[in-house]
């Protein structure tokens, strides 16, 4: 099989179903891609923007500029059809957009990214895949930090008691610094209006309804 580059372990194999048929399909994670874009460029940038997120719903560009040029590629992730991953969708599709963009400029153009179908179900005809062993993330490259703090047991914020996760937390920064131009002092100003003085204190309510506020201030 000719992978293009990738090691081994920068590639998955999982069943879909195309055409009503299951059929085995090979995915590469974006970790691969970004190897490949970084060996074969002396210079290489990439740009994300945070385009939309309404809590439910986000929406990533991603500009690449390589030795070839300036190649685009936008991702997008929502709670309902990636439910494994609802607490980081703002990160999903990020990366989404991340490995579509690597796709453009060429470093595995023939392959659909894994994370393009981590929503996919596998096939129930492959009893390997349920062997009783503990999953392997979809994104290897990413750090245990990144993953939503457990709800703390003494939570007094607003809302329902969760509070915010690290994806809104983010949207919360990139479209206040990046899209608004605000300062610390007009984002402290701004939430301290839901009774806290650091963003991570808002809850998930308070979060997106900032987030809403955000997004209307910068329409």
């Amino acid at each position: 099989m000719n992978t293009n580059g990738f090691r081994e372990d920068e590639l998955v194999t999982r069943k879909i179903k195309v055409n009503g048929q299951w059929e085995t399909r090979t995915f590469p994670v974006v970790g691969g891609r970004l190897r490949l874009a970084h060996e074969q460029n002396d210079a290489l940038s990439l740009q994300t923007n945070l385009i939309s997120w309404d809590g439910q719903y986000a929406v990533f560009k991603c500009c690449a500029v390589t030795g070839k040029g300036e190649f685009v590629g936008y991702g997008t992730s929502n709670s309902q059809r990636d439910t494994k991953l609802a607490e980081s969708l703002v990160e999903l599709a990020e990366t989404r957009s991340i490995a579509r963009a690597l796709r453009f400029a060429g470093f595995g153009l023939e392959f659909t990214g894994a994370e393009e179908v981590s929503h996919v179900q596998s096939a129930e005809s492959e009893p390997e895949q349920n062997t009783g062993k503990e999953g392997k993330p979809v994104f290897p490259e990413e750090k245990q930090s990144d993953k939503p703090q457990a709800k703390p047991v003494n939570d007094n914020s607003n809302g329902d008691g969760s509070k915010a996760t690290q994806a809104q937390v983010r949207a919360i920064r990139n479209i206040a610094f990046n899209r608004n131009r605000m300062s610390e002092q007009d984002l402290v100003e701004l939430i301290t209006e839901y009774g806290v003085k650091d963003i991570p204190d808002l809850s998930r309510q308070a979060a997106s309804d900032v987030i809403q506020s955000l997004q209307a201030q910068a329409a």
